[in-house]
């Protein structure tokens, strides 16, 4: 039976939850119902977010608590680091991606992207120029790491890089920015990487709106 994912495919902590499954070779399928109804909050998520999956006897939401579920229950623990050291690195950037860069490249996807091709809305160019300042200065540290080591965490590929890929392959295919990304040398090769496995593009293909 395919494993239940509630939320709209179009969103990337969607699409961060549709990622680990796929790189786990676990069935599921799209539920795209409406997180502000009675019924979804009162049986999915009380919080009113996507994504929520629906595993065979428990709901789980959050999409970094579902991508380590999911390593942790289907043989993706490599995801995770083998060594303490390497746990800490991985548990280190995921929390960089939630804390430092998810918000301003959510607020740029959503002013350059999402607004204006779903609600025909201009830009706040104030906003937009307020992140795209705090992604290029994060964009310089990610570029300083990846100098070192092939990956976020070290020289293999974890969920820290895993979370990344949705996100910020909307930004680079959607927002008209993609410069940021490309022109720093080890960031893109970095994300060329990432965005070229199997798991990924599968998803891209079944999904090609972006």
């Amino acid at each position: 039976m395919a494993i239940k994912i509630h939320g709209r495919q179009l969103s990337p902590l969607v699409r961060v939850a549709m990622l680990a499954m796929s790189e786990m070779n676990v069935e599921s399928e799209i539920i795209e119902d409406d997180m502000r109804s009675p019924e979804y909050l009162a049986k999915v998520n009380p919080f009113g977010k996507h994504p929520a999956v629906e595993f065979d006897d428990f709901i789980l939401y959050e999409s970094r608590a579902i991508l380590r579920y999911v390593a942790t229950n289907y043989g993706g623990l490599h995801l995770l680091g083998s060594t303490p050291k390497e746990k800490a690195m991985v548990d280190q950037w995921v929390e960089v991606q939630g804390c430092y860069f998810e918000p301003p490249v959510r607020s740029l996807v959503t002013e350059l992207y999402f607004f204006p091709k779903f609600l025909e809305r201009v830009p706040d160019v104030a906003v937009v120029e307020e992140n795209l300042s705090k992604f290029e200065k994060l964009l310089n540290i990610y570029d300083a790491q990846l100098a070192k080591t092939k990956y976020l965490a070290g020289d293999f590929y974890s969920m820290a890089d895993l979370a990344h890929i949705p996100m910020l392959h909307r930004f680079v295919v959607s927002s008209g920015k993609e410069s940021l990304v490309t022109s720093r040398k080890h960031v893109n090769a970095w994300y060329e990487t990432i965005t070229s496995r199997p798991a990924w593009k599968k998803i891209v293909e079944q999904y090609p709106d972006v």
